[in-house]
């Protein structure tokens, strides 16, 4: 199976220096941000976002508070003022602190009136803040309610219809007459059974939380009801039995870029219907026809997501690859993890581009989209990157280096609060996929019914 990326075509003129790029969005940032100061509105404000507060400091602007739900957790930039919502005895979710933004109340008006008595101030939330304005500043980089629209699990297949995106065989009903038709599942499912997904009704509910693997071995009743908690609607699908991928895209105006496909390195435990996340990795190879067909489906999927809702912006394409090619799972219109530009060019301020892109800052109107792709894609191949984590569920193995050997392979990993983080996998498959590696290391650590996909492959 190749291993090169295949060629790209030529660049227009006037674009092809990769450095034309970094340029012009350098110079387009530090004019907007250059002496302005910024509230940050997250739900989780800790080392994750060092990225953001660095990026701001680099282009001339000063973090001046903070409001999260919580305290500042582990690894958290050091920011002068801070509303935490936990110490105000307010213990919210990540929805729940998303839906508090809209009216937060009274005290925190006045607390950021008293250090913002202009009104002065930018405010910065997470790819989900769904305001235009908190406390009467403005949100930079919002996310429009028909942009969010599309991530609901149980009408994105209408985009994939008409966009001629493959998909598994589906059905969306209500929780309830999900539940008087547990034969759904059996019409429906395949070898490895069916997933269930929410809907949106009531918030987002990512990170696998809206999610149930339901192979023959489990009760399909059982996964609907656990759903219903927070859900009106489910989707049932057939389980696509191929490698987790994703493919980031941007939305620009007047043009597309889509990046290469990465690993989405998912662990699952097929007689329990579990589904472990471990992260991403951007040294996989799928081959060319496999990664023509999978960015093709991206530039088709986002072509559509502009027509229809305008959207402006990095998007993700999850789906399997497949012995019968790419089937597609969901859209994210939003600024998805993996990408793996920091790794080749740590200095991109890739978050503050994104949000620029999405107000329509001006300077960034010569960014065209071949030239990102061009610059994105072949960063990301020079420094293929690792970030991976697999939980330590099994007794004692003690903080700090390790290596795992299986017959000629070896896993070379960290060991740090918990979690192995895998930094080297030696020698490396044909596609160098790192799932069967991570199942390895699962097995190590405590955890021998994970198994890596597809399930029927060699590991």
């Amino acid at each position: 199976m190749p291993l090169t990326r295949p060629a790209a075509a030529p660049l227009p003129a006037g674009v092809t220096d990769p450095e034309d790029i970094r340029g012009t969005v350098d110079r387009a940032l530090r004019r907007f941000w250059n002496g302005r100061e910024t509230v940050l509105l997250l739900d989780d404000f800790d080392h994750r976002s060092t990225a953001l507060v660095a990026e701001l400091g680099a282009c001339g602007a000063r973090v001046a508070a903070v409001v999260t739900r919580a305290g500042p957790g582990p690894g958290a930039p050091s920011v002068a003022k801070g509303w935490h919502c936990a110490d105000a005895g307010q213990e919210l979710t990540r929805p729940r602190f998303e839906s508090w933004l809209r009216d937060p109340g009274p005290e925190v008006r006045r607390w950021l009136d008293g250090l913002d008595p202009d009104r002065r101030w930018i405010a910065l939330g997470t790819t989900r803040t769904g305001i235009a304005r908190f406390c009467g500043r403005p949100v930079h980089g919002w996310r429009r309610p028909s942009w969010a629209g599309v991530e609901d699990k149980t009408t994105i297949d209408r985009l994939w219809a008409r966009t001629g995106v493959a998909s598994p065989p589906y059905a969306v009903l209500s929780v309830a007459d999900a539940l008087r038709e547990p034969g759904t599942a059996g019409r429906l499912g395949g070898p490895a059974g069916v997933v269930v997904a929410a809907d949106s009704s009531q918030g987002h509910v990512g990170d696998a939380l809206g999610l149930r693997w339901v192979p023959p071995t489990r009760r399909f009743e059982d996964a609907v009801r656990e759903l219903g908690a927070a859900a009106r609607r489910v989707r049932v699908a057939r389980f696509a039995d191929g490698v987790p991928c994703s493919v980031l895209a941007m939305a620009l105006p007047g043009s597309l870029a889509v990046f290469s496909p990465i690993e989405i390195v998912t662990l699952g435990d097929p007689a329990a219907g579990r589904l472990l996340f471990c992260g991403s990795s951007t040294h996989w190879r799928p081959g060319d026809s496999a990664e023509r067909e999978i960015r093709g489906a991206a530039r088709r999927a986002g072509a559509e997501l502009v027509r229809t809702t305008g959207y402006r912006g990095l998007f993700s394409v999850d789906g399997l690859l497949t012995e019968d090619g790419f089937t597609a799972t969901e859209l994210n219109p939003r600024h998805a993890s993996g990408l793996g530009l920091r790794a080749g060019v740590p200095d991109f301020p890739l978050y503050l581009f994104n949000r620029a892109v999405q107000e329509g800052v001006p300077g960034l109107e010569s960014v065209r989209g071949a030239a990102l792709e061009r610059f994105v894609r072949d960063a990301v191949a020079a420094s293929p990157s690792y970030a991976l984590s697999v939980p330590v569920t099994g007794p004692g193995l003690p903080d700090g280096p390790g290596r795992l050997a299986d017959g000629s392979s070896h896993v070379d990993y960290r060991v740090a609060d918990g979690f192995a983080v895998p930094t080297a996998i030696t020698p490396r498959a044909a596609d160098r996929r790192a799932g069967p590696a991570c199942a390895l290391l699962a097995a190590r650590l405590g955890d021998p019914a994970l198994r890596s996909f597809p399930l029927g492959a060699a590991p």
